[in-house]
């Protein structure tokens, strides 16, 4: 299932400002022009609770107002394809080959990520965390998936018959929801051999109904969270010197 973010200072805040209530007054009864209140339920906040966390309180806030990266660009997701969607796909299977230590040394060939995941969206100006823990609020991590041909085709497939998804390392075309000639890394798809997928735990697992994700020929979990591979790499583009860009490529496009 999808884990949410959890931060130690956010639970503080959450706990500590329920202790801020205080009985006062809960509506118990309604009748035809009558509304019979009972004073013992309903809640009153305590200035003296909210004093106490207002440290907390300023402490997150700094947190997450912290600029990470700057964007060129606002960036949404979409259908069949987005900008933000080949944003994150594209700099999570570029962290994950980072990560990935493969005993076969072969590396992985694509990403596929999912609409759902991504709870948010970028500004175009100033980045900050805030924004990042809402554009990927899960605690999800990176997974290495190999494939089959034939699971590899019903993945295409499945792409095709959602309409689109975050996807990276691959092209393919949409027809009567089915996927049309795709292409591995420039190379025409061989459904004789096995591929490398990059997913989130969540998926890998079969969520969202992605079943091809099941029984795997190998899963290799590299203990990386999306987020933070999302901050990585806007961290490294900082230092860098470079702003954030993203464009559409027709990775995935309907064909006629």
């Amino acid at each position: 299932m999808l884990k949410f973010f959890r931060n130690p200072l956010y639970f503080i805040l959450v706990f500590v400002s329920l202790a801020a209530c205080k009985p006062h007054a809960l509506i118990t009864k309604v009748e035809t022009n009558v509304i019979t209140l009972d004073t013992i339920a309903v809640v009153k906040e305590d200035t003296s609770a909210l004093r106490l966390i207002k440290p907390f309180r300023e402490k997150m806030n700094a947190t997450m107002d912290e600029v990470i990266a700057y964007s060129d660009q606002a960036m949404v997701k979409g259908t069949p394809e987005g900008v933000l969607n080949n944003f994150v796909s594209d700099l999570s299977l570029l962290i994950s080959k980072k990560y990935y230590k493969p005993a076969d040394s072969t590396t992985i060939d694509m990403c596929l990520l999912n609409m759902g995941g991504l709870r948010g969206s970028l500004p175009k100006g100033n980045i900050t965390l805030g924004k990042v823990y809402e554009l990927m609020p899960f605690e999800n991590s990176l997974v290495v998936i190999t494939l089959s041909g034939e699971k590899t085709k019903e993945m295409f497939d499945y792409i095709a018959k959602m309409g689109g998804m975050p996807i990276a390392g691959f092209t393919m075309g949409m027809k009567d929801t089915l996927a049309f000639d795709p292409t591995v890394n420039g190379k025409t798809f061989d459904i004789t051999r096995s591929y490398k997928v990059v997913t989130s735990d969540y998926l890998a697992g079969g969520g969202d109904k992605m079943n091809f994700f099941k029984n795997p020929l190998k899963r290799e979990d590299l203990s990386v969270k999306v987020r933070d591979a999302i901050l990585e790499f806007m961290k490294d583009e900082t230092k860098k010197g470079n702003t954030l860009k993203a464009k559409l490529d027709n990775r995935i496009h309907n064909e006629k």
